[in-house]
């Protein structure tokens, strides 16, 4: 097994989103296989969600406290034992020069392998998505954060040590490079979901999310075969897979 292939486990990972629910609707079938496995995560949510409503009736400050409970058992569901909330408004987001100091302060203090963040570049999915603007400002706060402010020793020492994060996975990407298999963990993906209640209004998440994950496995059995100028295999057992696009900073 090489390092940061599909099968690797780090010893310790980090994620980076915006909202309370983007971990468990993008990655949580590879966090759930990862802490399976002894891995250390640590999920970093940089907005509490507080917008995140039609409701007329809530407030921001009611909001922020639902999601926020939410997210934490949602991440005891799948494992993570850590979970930091920086408390940025929702839908206000940008990548500020505050939002990446802050956000060094966290990698350097938490230290992780591996980062796992969405793609800025990411706008369109398919007909029928608009990225949401906190998720791309997400994105760009974590890689500017991971490199090189997080490693340079001379850039804010008062945030902590100067730490190298080895590899950055990249989620939500038009651009895959590994696909991580989590037909073991859908289940345990499915089920973080399902506590966000404020979110899905008694929706099933079930369907779509084996969809997607199923329409991954597909992509990477295409691709596989076009790379190695073969055929697809149509008798292939159904696997569920999450796409990466993975950075390998240091080997």
């Amino acid at each position: 097994m090489q390092r940061f292939d599909a099968d690797y486990v780090p010893r310790s990972a980090m994620t980076i989103f915006a909202h309370p629910d983007d971990a468990e609707f993008l990655v949580s079938g590879t966090i759930a296989r990862w802490t399976q496995a002894g891995c250390e995560v640590t999920f970093v949510v940089i907005t509490s969600g507080n917008v995140g409503t039609h409701d007329e009736t809530t407030t921001r400050d009611a909001l922020a406290r639902t999601r926020e409970a939410e997210q934490q058992e949602a991440a005891r569901a799948l494992g993570v034992k850590k979970v930091v909330f920086l408390g940025y408004d929702d839908c206000e987001l940008v990548p500020s020069l505050g939002l990446r100091r802050r956000l060094v302060r966290e990698i350097r203090a938490h230290r992780p392998e591996v980062v796992i963040c969405g793609d800025p570049h990411a706008l369109f999915f398919e007909d029928r998505y608009i990225n949401h603007p906190d998720h791309r400002a997400a994105a760009v706060a974590a890689l500017d954060a991971v490199f090189p402010c997080a490693e340079m020793e001379l850039l804010w020492p008062e945030e902590g040590p100067a730490h190298k994060v080895h590899a950055v996975y990249v989620c939500a990407t038009h651009a895959p490079n590994t696909w991580i298999d989590i037909t073991g963990t859908i289940d345990a993906k499915i089920e973080s979901l399902r506590v966000y209640g404020s979110q899905l209004s008694g929706w099933d998440p079930s369907e779509r999310i084996r969809e997607r994950a199923a329409r991954e496995a597909e992509r990477a059995n295409l691709e596989q075969a076009e790379s190695e100028s073969g055929i697809p295999d149509p008798h292939a057992p159904p696997v569920y897979l999450e796409a990466f696009r993975v950075m390998k900073l240091k080997e």
